[in-house]
Parts: structure tokens; sequence; C-alpha cells
């Protein structure tokens, strides 16, 4: 079955302030992921299509993000199997700052901007329990088509077990309802640099054209600090000062440093 449909997405689940059009193409008889393209449809409205759209393409192999001049195959798609996983000194090492932020003898930590999983999934592979939140209803069918074809892999299975959730939705109001959680963690967009510097990874640009600025990322900390977890880390590059004042802790890497806050509970 192929078929298209040009729409753009509603602005309320974000604070991308713009318009977003998609072109949704369904090029597959998966029952999944059609039930999960006429989700899509409904999510969002119908509308004429841009030069400069992209295209949300449900393949037999996966689903997809793409622009609309990349060819088919071509998209952005999640794929937790190709996470690099050496320990040590390697990618899952605890001795980076990452883990350090997170605290050695924490065991459940809230990501509250997952993204594309990135973090989240390096922190379950690493031991943590992880519910990463992400309010973006298409970043999320890429999620979920992720986690699917990742139970598919068996050593990743085997390495990650259960210690990665993905729930759809407003972390802010999710927050509110958190009973218990060792630590918050928040990687919003960063804020541009003043000096021009190389254009971000092809999937941070599609990432920060869907979700926009993350504007809200201060009452989404102050949200995460009335929480009852013990710390709240947030993910802030070099060139950015800190999101609050005061961090009881700061590890910094090459490019990015992450804070340590207490919650004020």
């Amino acid at each position: 079955m192929v078929y298209n449909r040009e729409v753009y997405q509603n602005t309320n689940n974000s604070t991308n302030d713009k318009e977003v059009f998609f072109n949704i193409e369904v090029r597959t008889d998966d029952e999944t992921r059609v039930a999960e393209a006429t989700k899509a449809t409904r999510l969002v409205a119908c509308g004429e299509k841009p030069k400069n759209g992209l295209v949300l393409s449900f393949l037999d192999s996966h689903t997809e993000l793409r622009r609309s001049d990349a060819k088919i195959g071509n998209g952005y798609f999640v794929d937790f199997s190709k996470v690099d996983r050496r320990q040590g000194a390697g990618n899952l090492s605890k001795k980076q700052p990452l883990p350090k932020a997170i605290g050695s003898t924490n065991h459940t930590i809230i990501d509250a901007t997952a993204g594309f999983c990135g973090d989240a999934i390096l922190l379950a592979l690493m031991g943590f329990e992880v519910i990463a939140i992400e309010r973006s209803p298409i970043i999320s069918i890429l999620l979920r088509d992720g986690m699917r074809r990742a139970k598919k892999d068996v050593e990743l299975v085997d390495a990650i077990g259960n210690k990665l959730q993905i729930v759809e939705g407003d972390a802010k109001q999710l927050l509110q309802t958190t009973k218990k959680v060792d630590v918050v963690y928040m990687d919003p967009m960063f804020p541009e640099k003043k000096k021009k510097s190389p254009l971000p990874p092809g999937r941070i640009q599609i990432l920060s054209q869907i979700v926009g600025s993350d504007s809200d990322a201060d009452i989404l900390f102050h949200e995460a600090r009335k929480t009852n977890a013990k710390r709240v880390v947030v993910k802030r590059p070099n060139h950015a000062p800190t999101i609050g004042e005061d961090p009881v802790a700061v590890h910094k890497g090459k490019q990015v440093r992450y804070e340590v806050y207490g919650a004020m509970g």
C-alpha cells in the first residue's frame, strides 16, 4: 500500500511558533506502522506543503523523517542498535561527565526532554532505569518505531532489558504527578552562539525544526526542582550561561557541561 497526504503540525505541543509541514507517506502494509500513520494524520491539520517541507515516511523496514528533496530510505530514523556500547573508557564509561553528574548512588531517572533518546539509551545501557518523556507526537512515533525494532536485536535486549521506557506527553504536567525518582534530567535545545558556527548535525536541525527552541525550558527546570528528586541535571553548551543560580556541581566536557542542582521538593 502506498499513499500520501500533505499535512502540517499544530504547534500546541511544542514551543515552535512556526507551522511545520509534513507529507505523510505510507509505503508498507505493516499494521503497526499503518496505525501510527493514521494517528499522525489525526494529530495534524491539512494544508499545502511548501518546498521545504518534511516527509514522515512509513516503510517496511522502518519509519523515517526526511526532507522533501531527499531519497526514500535516506531520512533520519531512530536506530538503537547502532549505539556504541563500548565499556571501560568507551561510550558507556561511568567516568564520563554525564554519569558523574547523575551520580553513582542514583538509579531512577526521568529524561524530561527525550528528543531522539541519545542520552536516555546510553544511561539505560549503563544500568540506570530511565523514563524518557517526549512531547512531540512526530518524534514519539520515531521513538516507538525504534523501540519496536530494538526488541529484535537480541544482544541489545540483553543489554538494556526493561530499563528504558518512552512516554509521550508534556513533562511539565507529568512531573507534577511524579511520586519517586532519583534524578530529573534535562537536555533542552541549545541556544544559538552569538558568532557564526557550523550547522549542527542534520538530526538536530530536524529536531529543532519540529520542536522549536524549547523556550519554556526555564519553566520545566522549575517544575523539575519542585519534584522529590534528589537532583536535577541539565545539559548545557559551554558557551551558554547556567540555567539556574549556583549549581551544586558542574561536570564539563569538551563542548557541553552538566549542571547539577538540588531539588527544592
